[in-house]
C-alpha cells in the first residue's frame, strides 16, 4: 500500500467515524431538548463549545492541541455548507439587549 493510499483510507475512516458521531450527538441534543419548553439556541452552542473544548483540552502537546484546533477552525465552513443543503428544521433566535453601538 502507498502513502497515498493509507492517507486516502485514513480519511475514509475519519468521514465515517465523523457521520457516525455527528449524528449521536444531533440524536442526544435532540432527546435532551425534549426536556425543556423552549429550548435555547445558545444553550445547545455552549454545550457545543464545551464538549469542543474537553476534546482540545485531552491533547497534552500544545502543538498537537494547535494544530486540532486549526484542523477544526478549517472543516467549519464545509461543514457549514453541507448541513445549509439540508433540510433542517429553522429555529428562530433571540438577541436581548440588541445591538450595542
Amino acid at each position: 500500500m502507498t502513502d497515498q493510499q493509507s492517507i486516502q483510507q485514513w480519511k475514509t475512516e475519519e468521514a465515517r467515524q465523523s457521520q457516525i458521531l455527528a449524528q449521536a450527538m444531533s440524536d442526544a441534543i435532540h432527546q435532551a431538548s425534549k426536556q425543556f419548553e423552549t429550548p435555547i439556541m445558545n444553550a445547545v452552542a455552549g454545550a457545543i463549545v464545551s464538549v469542543q473544548a474537553s476534546v482540545l483540552a485531552s491533547v497534552a502537546d500544545p502543538h498537537a492541541r494547535k494544530e486540532l484546533r486549526k484542523a477544526m477552525e478549517r472543516s467549519l465552513p464545509k461543514a457549514l455548507a453541507m448541513a445549509s443543503q439540508q433540510k433542517l428544521a429553522k429555529c428562530e433566535v433571540v438577541v436581548l439587549g440588541g445591538i450595542k453601538q
